[in-house]
């Protein structure tokens, strides 16, 4: 018990030390945060798939957590492994191995320095440190002073004596460590906090909008509006630490296979001609029927004003985008220059991203999971070919065309839900964006598809939404949804799972009506 006492007061004085250490650093700087992004990078592709469906947008908390929690009953194991057989050195070389692993995250992680491990490297001071001052009295690791009295307990046994000084010690260690990590926590969401630049950000009227339509949607209950607020729009990303990037200072670097390098920061795009448009996103871990996607409208530099500057070069076919945290995320340079909405996004939905979403700047390129097309943070932008250089996601085996599939889903009732008989509204949406919504049909108990109505669409860019009518009746029953696109494609059946180039099939409901 005093042992583990001691491991996690040594623990305490480790991220206490690191995390104030970090305010000069940088908020990835920091030991959780480093092995965290670490451990993002290197795991399966099986497991992230696991977390994001079972936890969805708490899925970094999960991890997050997850660390401390192991960090702590490894503190605790070691501690009192140490002290049980009297072998603090190698308690302190433990603390020593856990600065020396964060440490290396920190600097090795995408956009990591040497200075970056600095954080890492006084924590593991500061925790040896703390373990060593904890276990030098009363015999400890052998360093008991002669005229030390022996205890009659101890006299007939060979485990180590704890004196509650120690434990006062040990105690006060745990506090004064929670404190500086509080402290640390604090000033590092202060200092990097760009909360007012976002707030002083203008956006220009644009020089061509969406035409605005009236019935986009339906007043039925549980269905989806025609616009996903800003604050219910997905997000899915590797960011343990969203970015808070200034508009200051910010620039953007486009490079590569181009015959005119040009750097551009937030004003010159701010200048520049922008357009607003209504856009359905796709993450390709949805899975059928999912909760990955939204309809938003976005305002930016259309990307191919963006290329006309820059000249690129013929042999090219890949946008390489590169984030402010690392992140890289190839895209068809082609779908860039074809005619589609394809932008550097500044505003979402009348104002500027929000920080989740990619403040300052973002690429939305239609028609395209946002692992193939929707760089966040964006910072640098590289024109070049795929078989030069490979993304992020397309190293990790997912496809290289990471075009949006056609599919449809519904919302309206839930899975599960208990209905009365009598009519019942059932509602959803369907989407294959650039290429737009045909039409939908629903079906019960694998009967014959029958009609649904469609609300209006602003553009093919967007999803669509539906509803049918359904005269209900008792019993159990379950309800299937299938669109057909503007080509004359029907959904499929056929199931594929997300990995590794998006999930289809056609959702289904199951209900029950008394």
């Amino acid at each position: 018990m005093a042992g583990a006492a001691f491991g996690e007061a040594s623990l305490a004085a480790f991220f206490g030390a690191s995390e104030v250490v970090a305010i000069a650093t940088g908020p990835t700087s920091a030991p959780a945060i480093a092995f965290g992004q670490l451990a993002i990078a290197h795991t399966p592709e099986w497991l992230k798939n696991f977390a994001i469906s079972h936890f969805g947008e708490d899925d970094k908390l999960v991890l997050t957590v997850s660390i401390y929690a192991a960090f702590v009953l490894l503190a605790a194991a070691v501690g009192a492994i140490a002290v049980q057989l009297a072998l603090v050195p190698v308690a302190v070389a433990a603390v020593g191995l856990l600065g020396a692993a964060t440490a290396g995250a920190a600097a090795t992680q995408a956009g990591g320095t040497g200075l970056q491990a600095l954080p890492s490297a006084v924590g593991a001071v500061a925790g040896a440190t703390a373990f060593a001052f904890l276990g030098r009295p009363r015999g400890l690791g052998g360093t008991r002073r002669p005229t030390d009295p022996v205890p009659p307990q101890a006299a007939a046994s060979n485990t180590p004596q704890i004196s509650r000084r120690q434990l006062f010690r040990a105690g006060s260690l745990v506090a004064l460590g929670a404190a500086s990590y509080a402290i640390g926590r604090g000033a590092l969401a202060k200092a990097y906090n760009a909360v007012a630049s976002r707030a002083a950000v203008r956006l220009p009227r644009p020089v061509s909008t969406t035409p605005r339509l009236a019935g986009t949607s339906f007043e039925v209950e549980g269905l989806a509006p025609y616009i996903t607020p800003n604050e219910d729009f997905y997000r899915v990303d590797t960011a343990l630490v969203v970015p808070q990037l200034s508009t200051d200072g910010y620039s953007l670097t486009v490079h590569g296979m181009v015959g005119q390098p040009a750097i551009f920061s937030f004003e010159d795009l701010l200048r520049m001609p922008l357009i607003e448009r209504t856009i359905t996103m796709v993450c390709v871990s949805d899975p059928v029927g999912g909760p990955y996607l939204g309809n938003a409208s976005w305002l930016g530099v259309p990307l191919a004003h963006i290329l006309s500057l820059v000249r690129p070069d013929v042999r090219a076919d890949q946008l390489f985008m590169t984030s402010s945290d690392g992140m890289t995320i190839g895209a068809d340079l082609r779908a860039a220059l074809d005619g589609r909405a394809a932008m550097l996004a500044v505003g979402m939905n009348g104002e500027p991203l929000p920080f989740k979403h990619g403040f300052p700047v973002r690429a939305i390129i239609p028609g395209f999971y946002g692992y193939a097309s929707a760089c966040k943070w964006l910072v640098d932008l590289e024109v070049t070919t795929y078989a030069a250089k490979k993304a992020y996601w397309v190293e990790r085996g997912y496809a290289l065309d990471g075009r949006v599939k056609l599919e449809s889903k519904i919302d309206a009732p839930a899975s599960f839900a208990q209905l009365k008989a009598g009519p019942v509204t059932v509602a959803g949406s369907a989407w294959h964006p650039t290429i737009g919504i045909q039409k939908v049909e629903v079906r019960v108990d694998g009967g014959p598809w029958q009609l649904a109505t469609l609300a209006e669409a602003e553009s093919n860019d967007t999803w669509r939404l539906w509803r049918w009518q359904w005269d209900a009746t008792s019993g159990s029953h379950t309800l299937e949804v299938r669109a057909t696109d503007n080509n004359g494609q029907v959904q499929t059946s056929k199931e594929a799972p997300v990995f590794p180039s998006g999930a289809s099939g056609r959702q289904s409901v199951v209900v029950t009506v008394t």
